[in-house]
């Protein structure tokens, strides 16, 4: 390799990374998701979210991010999204965990992304969401 470049992200741009793993700089994430969002006048004018250890392979999540496209966040838009999420995921069970609890888990880190990125959301109404899994 002789050289490596990117364009940095404008000042619109959010990003997030979050991981759940027995070890936090060591081990292999039972799941990992991470997020690039442009937002301008309130709404998400790009989206991406991917996933990893929810499938054979680490994956940006299509759907779910043509979904937020367009959107104002809300928590109303972020359950939505997680149910989008839900079906392009194929989590199995093994010794890092269940596939329920590897969904549970990317519903979770989703979250974590909004909230982290969007202060002004009600945690506890986001939180208190349903965890209904769909496969």
């Amino acid at each position: 390799m002789t050289a490596i470049w990117f364009e940095l992200p404008a000042s619109a741009t959010r990003f997030n990374f979050e991981k759940v793993s027995k070890r936090t700089h060591l081990d292999i994430a039972s799941v990992n998701s991470a997020c690039c969002f442009t937002v301008q006048d309130g709404l998400l004018i790009t989206a991406a979210i991917s996933a990893g250890g929810v499938g054979p392979i680490p994956m940006l999540l299509h759907k779910t991010s043509e979904f937020l496209v367009g959107r104002e966040v809300s928590e109303e838009l972020i359950q939505k999204a997680l149910e989008i999420a839900q079906t392009e995921i194929a989590p199995i069970s093994d010794a890092r965990g269940t596939e329920t609890y590897k969904r549970l888990l990317l519903n979770q880190l989703i979250k974590a992304h909004f909230l982290a990125l969007f202060p002004q959301l009600n945690v506890q109404e986001l939180m208190q969401q349903s965890q209904t899994f769909q496969k």
